[in-house]
Protein backbone atom coordinates (compact mmCIF):
# COMPACT_ATOMS: atom_id res chain seq x y z
CA UNK A 1 0.00 0.00 0.00
CA UNK A 2 1.16 3.46 -0.73
CA UNK A 3 0.86 6.26 1.50
CA UNK A 4 0.94 9.96 0.46
CA UNK A 5 1.07 12.85 3.25
CA UNK A 6 -0.30 15.76 2.81
CA UNK A 7 2.70 17.72 3.63
CA UNK A 8 4.60 15.54 1.07
CA UNK A 9 2.13 16.70 -1.57
CA UNK A 10 2.50 20.23 -0.64
CA UNK A 11 6.40 19.71 -1.19
CA UNK A 12 6.13 18.55 -4.45
CA UNK A 13 3.73 21.26 -5.85
CA UNK A 14 6.22 23.69 -4.71
CA UNK A 15 9.16 22.05 -6.25
CA UNK A 16 7.08 21.64 -9.41
CA UNK A 17 6.28 25.31 -9.33
CA UNK A 18 9.48 26.71 -8.82
CA UNK A 19 11.08 23.87 -11.86
CA UNK A 20 8.10 25.73 -13.90
CA UNK A 21 9.63 28.94 -13.20
CA UNK A 22 13.38 28.13 -13.56
CA UNK A 23 12.34 26.09 -17.11
CA UNK A 24 11.07 29.67 -18.20
CA UNK A 25 13.91 31.91 -17.27
CA UNK A 26 16.53 29.24 -18.46
CA UNK A 27 14.46 29.52 -21.97
CA UNK A 28 14.17 33.16 -21.41
CA UNK A 29 18.13 33.19 -21.55
CA UNK A 30 18.59 30.84 -24.36
CA UNK A 31 16.41 33.02 -26.34
CA UNK A 32 17.87 36.01 -25.63
CA UNK A 33 21.23 34.33 -26.31
CA UNK A 34 19.94 32.96 -29.53
CA UNK A 35 19.00 36.63 -30.38
CA UNK A 36 21.97 37.79 -29.74
CA UNK A 37 24.39 35.79 -31.49
CA UNK A 38 21.06 35.84 -34.90
CA UNK A 39 21.93 39.64 -34.72
CA UNK A 40 25.88 39.19 -35.71
CA UNK A 41 25.36 36.60 -38.00
CA UNK A 42 22.71 38.53 -39.80
CA UNK A 43 25.49 41.25 -40.05
CA UNK A 44 28.29 38.69 -41.40
CA UNK A 45 25.79 37.02 -44.03
CA UNK A 46 25.02 40.12 -45.28
CA UNK A 47 28.38 41.29 -45.64
CA UNK A 48 29.63 38.30 -47.00
CA UNK A 49 26.90 38.27 -50.10
CA UNK A 50 26.65 42.71 -50.32
CA UNK A 51 28.96 45.25 -50.81
CA UNK A 52 27.99 47.14 -47.15
CA UNK A 53 29.66 47.55 -44.12
CA UNK A 54 27.50 45.33 -41.03
CA UNK A 55 27.77 48.71 -39.18
CA UNK A 56 25.65 50.04 -41.26
CA UNK A 57 23.12 47.14 -41.45
CA UNK A 58 23.62 47.04 -37.64
CA UNK A 59 22.01 50.40 -37.47
CA UNK A 60 18.80 48.97 -38.96
CA UNK A 61 18.77 46.08 -36.55
CA UNK A 62 16.29 46.32 -33.16
CA UNK A 63 16.41 42.97 -30.69
CA UNK A 64 13.08 42.57 -28.41
CA UNK A 65 14.43 40.36 -25.70
CA UNK A 66 12.81 37.44 -24.21
CA UNK A 67 11.23 37.23 -20.30
CA UNK A 68 10.44 34.97 -18.21
CA UNK A 69 6.53 36.01 -18.92
CA UNK A 70 7.18 35.98 -22.48
CA UNK A 71 10.09 33.86 -23.46
CA UNK A 72 10.16 34.96 -27.49
CA UNK A 73 13.05 37.44 -28.31
CA UNK A 74 12.39 38.78 -31.98
CA UNK A 75 15.75 40.69 -34.03
CA UNK A 76 13.91 42.83 -36.19
CA UNK A 77 15.76 44.85 -39.56
CA UNK A 78 13.60 48.02 -40.70
CA UNK A 79 14.59 50.37 -43.19
CA UNK A 80 13.31 52.38 -45.83
CA UNK A 81 16.78 52.26 -47.73
CA UNK A 82 20.05 51.92 -47.80
CA UNK A 83 21.94 55.06 -49.70
CA UNK A 84 23.79 53.93 -52.28
CA UNK A 85 26.83 56.00 -51.30
CA UNK A 86 26.99 52.84 -48.53
CA UNK A 87 27.80 50.60 -51.30
CA UNK A 88 30.89 50.62 -53.65
CA UNK A 89 31.26 53.47 -55.64
CA UNK A 90 33.01 55.48 -58.51
CA UNK A 91 34.30 58.49 -58.10
CA UNK A 92 34.42 58.45 -54.32
CA UNK A 93 33.93 62.43 -53.56
CA UNK A 94 32.53 65.47 -54.99
CA UNK A 95 35.29 67.28 -57.96
CA UNK A 96 33.92 70.32 -59.54
CA UNK A 97 33.35 68.47 -63.05
CA UNK A 98 30.51 65.74 -63.47
CA UNK A 99 32.25 62.31 -64.06
CA UNK A 100 31.27 61.03 -67.78
CA UNK A 101 29.46 57.83 -66.17
CA UNK A 102 29.15 56.97 -62.21
CA UNK A 103 29.69 53.35 -61.27
CA UNK A 104 28.47 51.93 -58.51
CA UNK A 105 27.92 47.92 -57.50
CA UNK A 106 25.62 46.30 -54.84
CA UNK A 107 26.58 42.31 -54.31
CA UNK A 108 30.06 41.40 -53.58
CA UNK A 109 30.91 39.67 -57.01
CA UNK A 110 28.75 41.66 -59.11
CA UNK A 111 29.68 43.96 -61.86
CA UNK A 112 29.89 47.44 -61.40
CA UNK A 113 27.21 49.30 -63.23
CA UNK A 114 27.12 52.60 -64.54
CA UNK A 115 24.47 54.89 -63.67
CA UNK A 116 23.66 57.68 -65.98
CA UNK A 117 23.27 61.49 -64.85
CA UNK A 118 24.33 60.52 -61.46
CA UNK A 119 26.38 62.09 -59.42
CA UNK A 120 28.15 62.78 -56.16
CA UNK A 121 27.69 65.92 -53.58
CA UNK A 122 28.71 66.45 -50.65
CA UNK A 123 25.12 67.53 -48.79
CA UNK A 124 25.88 66.42 -44.87
CA UNK A 125 28.16 63.53 -46.15
CA UNK A 126 29.07 62.17 -49.71
CA UNK A 127 25.96 61.02 -50.84
CA UNK A 128 24.69 60.01 -54.54
CA UNK A 129 21.88 61.87 -56.33
CA UNK A 130 20.76 62.17 -60.00
CA UNK A 131 18.22 64.94 -61.37
CA UNK A 132 15.12 64.97 -62.11
CA UNK A 133 14.89 67.05 -65.21
CA UNK A 134 16.65 69.30 -67.17
CA UNK A 135 16.84 72.39 -64.42
CA UNK A 136 19.92 72.25 -61.63
CA UNK A 137 17.30 71.45 -59.45
CA UNK A 138 14.78 68.88 -57.76
CA UNK A 139 17.50 66.63 -57.51
CA UNK A 140 16.87 63.13 -55.91
CA UNK A 141 19.03 60.60 -54.19
CA UNK A 142 19.58 57.03 -55.12
CA UNK A 143 19.31 54.42 -52.89
CA UNK A 144 20.66 50.19 -53.00
CA UNK A 145 18.48 47.17 -51.54
CA UNK A 146 17.30 48.20 -47.85
CA UNK A 147 18.61 45.92 -45.11
CA UNK A 148 15.34 43.72 -45.00
CA UNK A 149 15.38 42.61 -48.36
CA UNK A 150 19.14 41.95 -48.07
CA UNK A 151 18.10 39.49 -45.11
CA UNK A 152 14.79 37.79 -46.71
CA UNK A 153 17.36 36.23 -49.66
CA UNK A 154 17.57 32.65 -49.83
CA UNK A 155 21.22 32.75 -49.56
CA UNK A 156 21.52 35.34 -46.10
CA UNK A 157 18.29 33.85 -44.06
CA UNK A 158 19.04 30.07 -44.30
CA UNK A 159 22.55 30.13 -42.41
CA UNK A 160 21.04 32.52 -40.01
CA UNK A 161 18.10 30.49 -39.10
CA UNK A 162 20.54 27.50 -39.26
CA UNK A 163 22.82 28.86 -36.75
CA UNK A 164 20.09 30.23 -34.47
CA UNK A 165 18.68 26.66 -34.09
CA UNK A 166 21.89 24.88 -33.25
CA UNK A 167 22.73 27.63 -30.58
CA UNK A 168 19.22 27.33 -29.04
CA UNK A 169 20.02 23.62 -28.45
CA UNK A 170 22.86 24.25 -26.94
CA UNK A 171 21.91 27.24 -25.13
CA UNK A 172 18.23 25.45 -23.68
CA UNK A 173 20.53 22.52 -22.30
CA UNK A 174 23.42 24.73 -20.72
CA UNK A 175 20.87 26.95 -19.02
CA UNK A 176 18.26 24.38 -18.02
CA UNK A 177 21.32 22.53 -16.33
CA UNK A 178 22.61 25.64 -14.99
CA UNK A 179 19.21 26.25 -13.54
CA UNK A 180 18.04 23.05 -11.98
CA UNK A 181 21.63 22.11 -10.06
CA UNK A 182 20.99 21.93 -6.37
Amino acid sequence: MIRVDAKELAVMKKRYEKVKTQSKTAVSRAMNRVASNARTNVKKEIAKEYVIKSGDVNKTLSTTKASASSTSSVVRSTSRGTGLDKYKFNPKRATGKRPKVLKAAVKKGGAVKGIKGAFVADKNGVKIFVREGKKRLPIRRLYGPPAPEMFNQQKVRTPVEQKARETFEERIMHELDRELKP
